[in-house]
């Protein structure tokens, strides 16, 4: 007997998607709007089978293929933003947000030209694809001006400052006219990076430091919670090429581990959050963190660690040293946050974290270094305020300006 559900309440499974899937509260079916229905079949017809939820990343089938008025632009209300992460060559927000438009008129566009111009050679193929997203992200910055689909309203760098207290600390370098390689500041007639000026600047008040950012964090949890992930009753074999290869120029070689599809999720961390419980009281000695046992398991699980720390991009020995590092000049309790932290929503966070760590005998201190004209990220504004109400290290801004030509 055909559904006689009319499907009037349906949830997507994953925003990120290109053909998105779409579940019926009703009736539990699996299915994809009509209005992508050309565009699926014509350009990604290998997406029509199933999706991946967002949450779990677990493979779900549709069921019932294409049905009208599915999306909610097609019902007529407002639709939910889903923007990328600022990445280089995708930092603005008309890229960010309207990112699957810009894929769609594009994709149509560039085919269009291509069968009318069949002898093109590739190189002719990409200039006009590069001059065809041009054109639409015109079109697409005048529609959101006009008619906008998204709120793209964030909140800006002042306003995250101001919300969470933020110091911020001013320096005024000279710069290099002709930068090279991140070089872009003087200090004593030598050019360095504007994170080695803020670090040698707080070194003369008794600081020492060590870059941080994200790395560093990865590899601490790829050694630390290794144990955790691979044994895991839902992990499944993840294979793929070894990153020490690329590094080296060598040929790439599979490397395989055990991870499971909803791995670094949210869902992971409210699933396994028994097992969680149970790592972390193994993490701590009779019951209080310490620093020496934290030592002790991170040398043990280095060498076991290696194929996760591998997928996770940690695989360097130097990020390796510096999460060893982290444990020496962080308190225990703070370790264990970190990774408690982390575990909970791994993809969600693992980005954003400052760029320097300081300390002073026992004080520490996180920088984020931001030179000239450079602004916060979204996903170190997400951090910032995730510091404030969760991590809670000390933390400031170190601002490098440039010195008035007046």
């Amino acid at each position: 007997m055909p559904n006689a559900c009319r499907h009037l309440t349906v949830e997507c499974l994953n925003e990120y998607e290109l053909i998105r899937k779409y579940r019926c509260n009703d009736c539990g079916e699996v299915m994809m709007c009509a209005c992508n229905e050309e565009f699926g079949n014509r350009f990604l017809s290998h997406q029509l089978e199933q999706g991946v939820e967002l949450e779990t990343q677990a493979r779900i089938k549709v069921t019932i293929g294409f049905r009208p008025n599915v999306c909610n632009e097609c019902r007529g209300l407002p639709l939910v933003a889903a923007p990328t992460a600022a990445i280089p060559g995708r930092t603005s927000k008309i890229k960010r947000f309207y990112w699957r438009e810009l894929f769609f008129m594009v994709t149509e566009r560039a085919e269009k030209w291509v069968l009318e111009n069949p002898d093109a050679a590739e190189t002719e193929i990409q200039e006009k694809r590069n001059s065809v997203e041009k054109e639409v992200l015109a079109e697409l910055k005048e529609l959101h001006a006009t008619a906008p689909k998204y709120d793209m309203r964030e909140s800006s760098q002042a306003e995250i400052i101001a919300r969470y207290n933020v110091k911020v600390q001013p320096f005024y370098p000279d710069y290099v006219e002709k930068p090279q390689k991140g070089a872009v500041v003087l200090l004593e007639g030598e050019a360095i990076s504007p994170e080695s000026f803020v670090a040698r600047e707080f070194a003369s008040d008794g600081w020492s430091s060590m870059e941080l950012e994200s790395t560093p964090l990865h590899a601490l949890f790829g050694v630390m919670m290794w144990q955790l992930l691979s044994t895991d009753d839902e992990a499944q074999l993840v294979e793929f090429g070894s990153r020490t290869a690329l590094d080296t120029g060598k040929p790439t070689f599979p490397i395989r581990t055990f991870l499971s599809q909803d791995f670094g999720t949210r869902t992971y961390g409210a699933r396994r959050k028994k097992e969680i419980d149970e790592h972390f009281a193994l993490l701590m000695s009779d019951n209080k963190p310490d620093r020496e046992y934290l030592l002790e398991l991170f040398d043990y699980w280095r060498g076991h660690s290696r194929d996760l720390r591998e997928y996770l991009w940690a695989h360097r020995d130097p990020d390796v040293d510096k999460a060893r590092q982290l444990i020496e000049r962080l308190s225990p309790e703070s370790i264990l946050i970190i990774l408690r932290y982390l575990i909970e929503d791994y993809w969600g966070r693992f980005v954003g974290w400052p760029d320097l760590l300081l300390w002073k005998g026992d004080e520490v201190l996180m920088i984020e270094v931001k030179s000239s004209s450079d602004k916060l990220s979204a996903e170190q504004k997400r951090w910032i305020a995730d510091n404030a109400t969760r991590l809670k290290f000390p933390f400031r801004i170190a601002k490098l300006h440039r010195k008035s030509r007046n």
